[in-house]
Parts: C-alpha cells; sequence; structure tokens
C-alpha cells in the first residue's frame, strides 16, 4: 500500500508518498522528474515498496509540494529541500534513486552529504548542454485561460515525453522507441502538471543551468547508471557512468524499460 503524506518545512507544507517494506534494510528515497511530481514513480515504488521501505517527495513546485522560497534556486537549493524533507520525516541514512531532472538533484544531495547516502541510482541522465536544454523554455506552458489552453498544452507535453527525447525537439531522429504510456498514467501525469502549473517551470530551470558535466565526477558514493541496451535515445548514459568514479551500468533487459525490469535492477543494485 503506498501512503501519502504532508510535512512541514521552513517554505510550507512538503507532499511525499511513502510504501513500507522491510525495515532492516535501508529505505530508498526516490525523486521524480520535472515537470511531473512523485505519482509518475508510483509504478516503480509498486516494484520496490515491498521490499524495502521507500520514500518519494514532491520537490518543491512540483505536485502538492509548497513553492521554493527563493528566485531562480539552483540545483543545490532543491537536494538541501530534499534533505530537509527527510530530516522532518526522521530519514537519517538511505539510498537514493533520481530521474532526470531527479537525477540532478540526487547527484547534488548526495555529493553534498555523502555520509547519508550509501548507494546512489541515476536514470535518464544526459550530459546535455545548457544552450540545447534551454530551448524548452521557448514553449511555456499558457497561463490558465477560459478556452482552457493550459489543458491540451500539457497533454501535449506529456505525451512528447513518451514520443521524443528531449521532448520539445520532435523529429524522427528524436523517436523514442518505446511504447506509448499507458492512457491513465498518462493522465496522471497531465493532472500532476496542471497542479502545480504555475510552479513547475522553476525546477526545469535549475536543471537546464545545472552542469552536470562538471558535478557527477564528484560523487564519492557507488553509483549506478541505469541503461538500456537498445535504446539509443539517451546515447550519454555509459559515457556518464564512466566519469564517476567507481559508476557502473546497469542494465535492463534489451527492449524493456518497464518499472518492474527497473525495480528489479535497482533491487540488485542496493542488495550488492
Amino acid at each position: 500500500m503506498i501512503k501519502r503524506g504532508f510535512t512541514q518545512i521552513a517554505e510550507g507544507d512538503a507532499h511525499y508518498r511513502f510504501a513500507a517494506g522491510d525495515r532492516n534494510k535501508l529505505p530508498l528515497v526516490l525523486i521524480h522528474m520535472s515537470p511531473v511530481a512523485s505519482g509518475s514513480l508510483v509504478p516503480l515504488i509498486r516494484g520496490i515498496g515491498g521490499v524495502r521501505p521507500v520514500y518519494a517527495p514532491d520537490t518543491l513546485g512540483n505536485g502538492d509540494s509548497c513553492a521554493p522560497a527563493v528566485t531562480d534556486p539552483d540545483i543545490g537549493y532543491y537536494a538541501d529541500a530534499v534533505a530537509r524533507i527527510l530530516d522532518s520525516l526522521d530519514v537519517e541514512r538511505f539510498d537514493l534513486y533520481g530521474v532526470r531532472t531527479g537525477a540532478s538533484i540526487a547527484t547534488e544531495l548526495a555529493i553534498a552529504r555523502p555520509n547519508r547516502v550509501r548507494r546512489l541510482v541515476l536514470d535518464d541522465v544526459r550530459l546535455h548542454s545548457a544552450q540545447t536544454m534551454a530551448a524548452a523554455t521557448e514553449t511555456p506552458c499558457p497561463p490558465p485561460d477560459y478556452i482552457g489552453s493550459q489543458l491540451g498544452w500539457a497533454w501535449q507535453v506529456m505525451r512528447d515525453h513518451a514520443v521524443f527525447f528531449p521532448w520539445f525537439q520532435p523529429g524522427g531522429e528524436r523517436r523514442i522507441a518505446l511504447d506509448m504510456y499507458d492512457a491513465d498514467y498518462l493522465h496522471s501525469l497531465v493532472v500532476e502538471v496542471l497542479t502545480a502549473v504555475r510552479t513547475f517551470g522553476i525546477s526545469y530551470g535549475a536543471s537546464f543551468r545545472y552542469k552536470r558535466a562538471d558535478r557527477v565526477p564528484l560523487l564519492r558514493v557507488p553509483t549506478m547508471v541505469i541503461d538500456e541496451p537498445t535504446h539509443r535515445t539517451f546515447p550519454d548514459t555509459r559515457p556518464t557512468a564512466a566519469i564517476i568514479p567507481g559508476g557502473v551500468v546497469g542494465e535492463l533487459p534489451p527492449g524493456d524499460k518497464s518499472p518492474r525490469a527497473t525495480a528489479a535492477v535497482i533491487n540488485r543494485f542496493l542488495d550488492g
């Protein structure tokens, strides 16, 4: 069973999801991608939650969490906010997983607090340039209006997340060779975007400015980068692992990037 709750930090209410597991194992903290929130990780939580305790916070300004308290926060700010959320939940030491923007936040959290992070898992990481990724800001979400422009925008953007990488540069060469999201799952992602329609772009801005290629070599905790060997939409997966001291590649079964397969790779790595 996945439970939901709110906890208090300096900025206000922070929302999180939690699943119980074997309390003899360290909890695993999951950090979601932008522009969605922890609901996007529910399928993965289900695959892991019966094995070990799992916490999945909504990062500030996403989902049901309050907005950041500063203008133009960087990834370090988001990492510190996650640490403070975990402090409020009495989660001291943990394993850590992050996907896309969440991978940047997880990286910075592990660099800043290596004594708290035992092992780190990075998913869908890319050594992109800020110039390339900043193109996303050219198509911001329209503000809510009386014809619901934001509704169609949110649906199309989240659909494009499943079709192209990056989603804001559609084209045949950027087509993702994986199955489309399930319609119910796609709906849940759209709802999360709309819930934070005025603030989700803040974390995107932080992600675009984050110099991942400069930061990941500073990691000093055991780190695995997840890769699907036949899926070349993410060509930087192995190069990212190569510049992480002691970094390893967690290879998914060919053609299978399902939450079940991802959970299995994560559990094997965390269990050593």
